[in-house]
């Protein structure tokens, strides 16, 4: 019989695997009502397998459907949350996913809930793509290069 913490993880991915699908199937048919996926984003599955790299990925999936379903206190929570463990990592790939996911989702939200540099001074969405970009750079991390791309378009627009 194989490690029971290597079942926990299979099963905890195929359920952030399937929510994912949800997520973009819901995306693509552009629902506005509740989004019943949350439950498939099994973030405590990831925990319990004992796998700290993988929770950032579980709490970005979490964020992302929080989001939509309007509770921006709940993503916020989630994309603090996986900063927070992968900065202690360093886990510098999903640090550059989560700037993505901070400024595509929150740059319209006022005032920006990560509105302030370690020195106090402002900053914006516009930040978070920049640290992404150098992340992304740095990392060698190419397979984000159209999704940051399509954002810097866009943030052309953002006010």
């Amino acid at each position: 019989m194989g490690d029971p913490q290597n079942w926990l993880l299979d099963i905890a991915l195929d359920y952030l695997t399937l929510g994912r699908a949800a997520l973009y199937a819901a995306i693509s048919k552009k629902r506005k009502h509740k989004i019943p996926i949350r439950d498939r984003v099994s973030v405590s599955g990831l925990r319990r397998a004992g796998t700290t790299h993988h929770v950032p990925r579980g709490l970005l999936t979490r964020a992302w459907v929080r989001f939509l379903e309007e509770d921006t206190d709940g993503s916020q929570a989630d994309l603090d949350e996986a900063w927070e463990i992968a900065e202690r990592g360093p886990m510098r790939l999903h640090m550059a996913d989560i700037h993505l996911y901070r400024a595509r989702l929150f740059h319209a939200v006022k005032p920006y809930p990560w509105n302030k540099h370690p020195d106090g001074t402002e900053r914006g969405p516009k930040d978070d793509l920049k640290d992404a970009r150098a992340l992304i750079e740095k990392c060698g991390y190419w397979r984000r290069k159209e999704e940051l791309e399509d954002a810097e378009e866009a943030a052309k627009n953002w006010k």
